[in-house]
């Protein structure tokens, strides 16, 4: 199993890529404007956070993949944390809009459903955030798996497709048990490409 990680500019994306390789997982860090040929090679998909709002990102792989899961032309899961949530619910139909007041530091995530990415971790536990943006409105067939005092949507996932997203970040080590949702997604891509990890 093979994973890649499109770097939209976060500061933390060889940490994604560290975590991925004491799991047992491949990864391979490309750049959203990789070739297709390139980025189409992999078992599932991980989107970092970054700097950008995701309503002014340029068109780039991201977005296409975003793109042919959605609309059911590939079956491919796809984890975006932070700014690669908030790509993913606008790219889809969602409300990406600023929240409340900017957030950095440690925030108390509360889980209102522990399956899916979530699944395993306690019932509260701290998350390390750093946005400006948020998922006001998820897309069609999204529940949101998690909230916290500030923002209603921590987490999500699709119904039906293999399409999953946190607002904060599981990568670095303030995030309480951050490991086991990227040993989560990893599941849920051995299971929709019946790989081994």
């Amino acid at each position: 199993m093979k994973l890649a990680i499109l770097n939209l500019g976060s500061q933390y994306t060889h940490v994604i890529w560290r975590t991925c390789r004491d799991l047992g997982v491949e990864a391979v860090i490309h750049q959203p404007n990789a070739a297709a040929e390139v980025v189409d090679f992999f078992d599932g998909y991980i989107l970092s956070g970054g700097p950008a709002s995701a309503q002014d990102m340029p068109k780039s792989q991201a977005h296409r993949l975003l793109e042919a899961v959605g609309g059911g032309q590939l079956s491919k899961p796809i984890l975006g944390i932070c700014l690669g949530q908030q790509l993913m619910a606008h790219v889809l139909g969602g409300t990406v809009a600023k929240g409340v007041s900017a957030e950095y530091g440690v925030s108390e995530i509360v889980v209102d459903d522990a399956s899916s990415i979530l699944e395993g971790m306690p019932p509260r536990f701290q998350a390390w955030v750093s946005h400006f943006d948020e998922v006001k409105k998820m897309p069609d067939g999204f529940r949101s798996l998690a909230h916290s005092d500030t923002c209603e949507v921590e987490a999500m996932a699709h119904g039906k497709l293999p399409l999953f997203g946190v607002q904060f970040h599981p990568e670095v080590w303030h995030t309480q048990g951050g490991e086991k949702i990227l040993e989560n997604f990893c599941k849920s891509v051995k299971k929709e490409q019946n790989v081994s990890i």
